[in-house]
């Protein structure tokens, strides 16, 4: 039975925008917890479909932000009150993908969903692999993932 979701955005070409699929692929390497769904998204249009089912979900993003690999938690709340600024590198952000899911879904109530996201200077073109400082917060990113999930990995 799933518990819970755990969705990686990003493009591992993309240097540091990719650094969603990074901390999704530890997690999965680490083993994650009985019940958890792990899915890896390029685009975060694509995340309405899994906001479907009543579980938890942990969306995992690269955000716009200084100093690069700081991991910072939000929801999709303090996401909406941070407009005009971009919180994503993609041309349709999270915020985006939340309220197309609610139109989706015919005003049916939307799982909790919490954001653990990597601050990211904006991307100048493709490029493979992350940078140091980006590359250091992917173990962190993964634990806080685990304990908004409420599993103890110390």
């Amino acid at each position: 039975m799933m518990r819970a979701r755990v969705i990686g955005l990003g493009q591992s070409a993309a240097g540091d925008d990719g650094v969603g699929v990074a901390v999704v692929h530890a997690f999965r390497e680490h083993g994650p917890p009985s019940g958890v769904e792990i899915h890896h998204l390029r685009d975060p249009s694509a995340l309405a479909a899994l906001l479907d089912a009543n579980v938890p979900v942990v969306i995992v993003d690269a955000v716009l932000g200084s100093p690069s690999g700081a991991v910072v938690e939000l929801t999709p709340e303090d996401l909406a009150t941070r407009a005009p600024l971009r919180v994503s590198s993609h041309g349709l952000g999270i915020t985006e993908a939340i309220g197309l899911a609610r139109v989706l879904n015919a005003g049916a109530d939307l799982p909790v969903i919490r954001i653990v996201a990597v601050t990211i200077a904006r991307p100048i073109g493709y490029q493979d692999g992350l940078s140091a400082e980006v590359a250091a917060a992917v173990p962190r990113a993964a634990e806080r993932v685990l304990q908004i999930l409420g599993v103890d990995h110390a």
